[in-house]
């Protein structure tokens, strides 16, 4: 089956109608998803916030320093690629309730003073944010097939509040909470009414009915497609990128002399600058054309931001988080590709699916690999030098991925 990407088309106007029971289902769902949204990075940039005071009160050692970063994304790879068998056999919906119950679980271990729970919190809580990835643009197809761009550009920019939030915040709560793993584990909280909205919905509890071609879709066929490569590699470069900021941004900037709060709320503009970069992008996912417009605006910031961070990292640090946060905007543009592709819900989720799992495990290399090459050299310039290098052929990937070939394709 190919796989094409396929432009949103507006919606028709839809007169006004009595509330039923269908429409405070599709009420709670959209919650649902936004709730689900605002959890999907908040666990990952308050670690990354909280790394260095972790160190001091755990005492693991460079190692496992450089594993934390990278945990999420190995999850993500290794979990994810089980998204969409998982969904056939117990229901996409039900899935998405286990993956709550997961991630609220895997957090609130980390509250333990630790290094076993910090590791296996992470390992717990990223394979519910790894199952939730790979099902939410399935959902959002399913339930919202006219209207997948603004749900998506919804959710990432709420996740992106998140992740703001988290990563500005996470220190002071650390000291509010007596110990960093204490602070760290006070993130599980806000899993909670996700997790209760979800279970409220009609069809969270529903299993899966299994017929004879019901449509089923291969995540193998999905990524042997030229369309399926593409969406692959283009994500697997934005995401490696993105959990390298995330991961080593604030202990780039405290390396060079900043405070670590201060270092935290650089974070936090950088993921911030995520939801009004989201709204401007989302429009340009209409067609190739401006899709192509979208993919070099955010690789270009990408690359002055770390251009800036390798030459000058105090100099304008605000400048620099602006601009790699607009960098990290590839991120809304690749999940619009993503659930707008196919015919079916099931091609999306196998797309989704693959994309996801094998673009995390490529990915998994760069928070892993940026806090070795660190440890190697004592410092950052080696490290910022290659994730320049990757960011210019994230740009290329890109505009591949708009040529015309593909799209007719």
């Amino acid at each position: 089956m190919p796989l094409t990407h396929r432009p949103p088309t507006p919606s028709p106007a839809v007169p006004a109608r009595p509330v039923t029971s269908r429409s405070r289902a599709a009420w709670l769902t959209a919650a649902g998803i936004v709730l689900i949204a605002f959890n999907l990075r908040l666990a990952i940039s308050s670690c990354s916030a909280l790394l260095e005071q972790l160190r001091s009160q755990l005492g693991f050692d460079p190692l496992v320093a450089s594993l934390i970063p990278a945990l999420p994304t190995l999850c993500f790879a290794a979990v994810g690629a089980t998204g969409a068998m998982l969904a056939r056999r117990v229901g996409t919906e039900p899935a998405v309730l286990m993956a709550l119950t997961a991630l609220g679980g895997g957090l609130a271990v980390r509250a333990v003073p630790q290094t076993w729970a910090l590791l296996a919190g992470t390992l717990l809580g990223s394979a519910g944010l790894a199952l939730c990835n790979v099902l939410l643009p399935a959902v959002v197809k399913t339930h919202f097939p006219d209207r997948v761009a603004l749900l998506t550009g919804v959710y990432t920019t709420t996740m992106a509040l998140g992740s703001a939030l988290a990563a500005a915040v996470a220190v002071p709560v650390a000291d509010a909470a007596g110990r960093p793993s204490l602070g760290l584990a006070a993130w599980a909280l806000p899993a909670l009414p996700a997790l209760l909205v979800w279970a409220l919905r009609p069809g969270s509890w529903k299993a899966a009915t299994h017929r004879a071609g019901s449509g089923a879709v291969s995540a193998l066929t999905a990524g042997r497609t030229r369309f399926g490569l593409l969406v692959t590699a283009f994500f697997a470069l934005q995401s490696l990128s993105s959990y390298a900021v995330i991961g080593w941004l604030p202990t780039v900037l405290t390396d060079h002399g900043m405070s670590p709060d201060r270092a935290g709320v650089m974070l936090g503009l950088a993921l911030l600058v995520g939801v009004p970069s989201t709204f401007a992008l989302m429009p340009l996912t209409r067609t190739a054309g401006r899709l192509r417009l979208a993919f070099c605006i955010v690789g270009v910031s990408l690359m002055a931001g770390y251009v800036g961070l390798l030459c000058a990292p105090l100099a304008l640090p605000a400048l620099w988080a602006v601009l790699t946060g607009l960098g990290l905007g590839a991120f809304p543009l690749v999940l619009a590709i993503i659930g707008t592709s196919g015919r079916s819900p099931q091609e999306t989720a196998a797309l989704s699916t693959f994309s996801q799992s094998t673009g995390y495990l490529l990915a998994s290399a760069g928070p892993f690999g940026i806090g070795l090459v660190h440890s190697a050299t004592g410092a950052w310039t080696m490290p910022l030098a290659v994730l320049l290098v990757l960011a210019a052929g994230q740009l290329l990937v890109g505009l591949s991925l708009t040529s015309a070939r593909v799209v007719r394709d």
